[in-house]
């Protein structure tokens, strides 16, 4: 799971206010969730791969039933720009993932973005983020999440490719 990472940031207070597009952005309520986003270099031109984890917190056997029952993890990327959100991609549940542990719920999610996908504001700065969800059999409801915010220019300068990190 995702969370020893988060919970290391948090409490070595380095989980910034405000993510840049290789820093986890993440969510949390400090007693049942994290949910973060980041992006990760694929080495090519023109994309990255979007990464979500998701950590529920729970009694191990009451995660263990929900993985048993399928689960249903979802994932999807969004953008804000110019007062819209916009959908972006639907994210996979990575390999080995949904888990159940001692703390609970935790998934892994990714799909690699064409670069000028995360441009949905012409105008200026990006502001990306992803809503996590799954079924909680127990319930019989969607349990929703949404990450932090990864802000950066991803509008090409130039006709080149868009910034690696938050422009200035």
């Amino acid at each position: 799971m995702i969370a020893g990472a988060v919970v290391l940031a948090q409490a070595a207070a380095i989980s910034p206010a405000r993510a840049d597009v290789y820093d986890l952005a993440c969510n949390y309520d400090h007693v049942t969730f994290n949910a973060c986003l980041n992006f990760q270099n694929l080495g090519e031109a023109g994309a990255v791969n979007a990464h979500v984890g998701l950590d529920a917190f729970m009694p191990e056997r009451y995660a263990q039933e929900i993985v048993s029952y399928g689960a249903g993890f979802r994932a999807s990327l969004w953008g804000t720009g110019g007062g819209h959100d916009q959908f972006i991609a639907d994210l996979t549940v990575m390999p080995g993932w949904p888990a159940a542990g001692a703390d609970g719920l935790g998934a892994e999610l990714s799909a690699s973005v064409a670069w000028d996908q995360l441009n949905v504001n012409t105008r200026g700065e990006d502001a990306i983020y992803a809503i996590v969800s799954y079924f909680d059999y127990h319930t019989g409801s969607v349990r929703v999440f949404r990450t932090g915010t990864v802000h950066g220019e991803f509008a090409p300068p130039g006709g080149g490719e868009g910034c690696l990190l938050a422009c200035q």
